[in-house]
């Protein structure tokens, strides 16, 4: 769908706490709003997001498109590759020292970008000191 382009929905189902079926297609629910399934429209704003609208024009909920991504860390031996690999995520700098995990698998980028953040803001809890210095968090759509 391109932006800015409105779509009516003729089938619309909550099918968990988290994900809802609009005119058989799944996503991911951002921002809630109760009575989520008397939506009547669906928007893409400007910057992706899908928005649903309602009859009640001041109640908005957004969804996002139900993906498999997978949030990993890479943690590098040597800062000089490391710096390489801030610059270009190539995967071809890493060697069999370095370490590659996979923290979490999520259905949408704003949760993987949530996910991200814990260890890379310095407010929370979960910060990683060594965060775009030796050790990266980057997601990737599974295929």
């Amino acid at each position: 769908m391109a932006k800015g382009k409105k779509t009516t929905i003729r089938e619309i189902k909550l099918i968990s706490e988290d994900i809802i079926s609009i005119n058989e297609k799944e996503y991911v629910i951002i921002e809630n709003t109760s009575d989520i399934e008397t939506a009547i429209t669906m928007k893409i704003s400007s910057n992706g997001n899908r928005i649903l609208r309602f009859e009640d024009i001041n109640k908005k909920a957004t969804i996002d498109v139900k993906r498999d991504i997978d949030v990993f860390k890479y943690s590098f031996t040597d800062s000089h590759r490391a710096s390489r690999f801030k610059k270009t995520h190539d995967k071809t700098i890493l060697t069999p020292n370095d370490k590659v995990d996979l923290i979490e698998n999520t259905t949408s980028f704003i949760k993987a970008r949530a996910i991200i953040s814990r260890y890379t803001s310095k407010d929370s809890k979960l910060f990683d000191r060594e965060a775009s210095k030796t050790n990266f968090y980057i997601s990737v759509e599974a295929k």
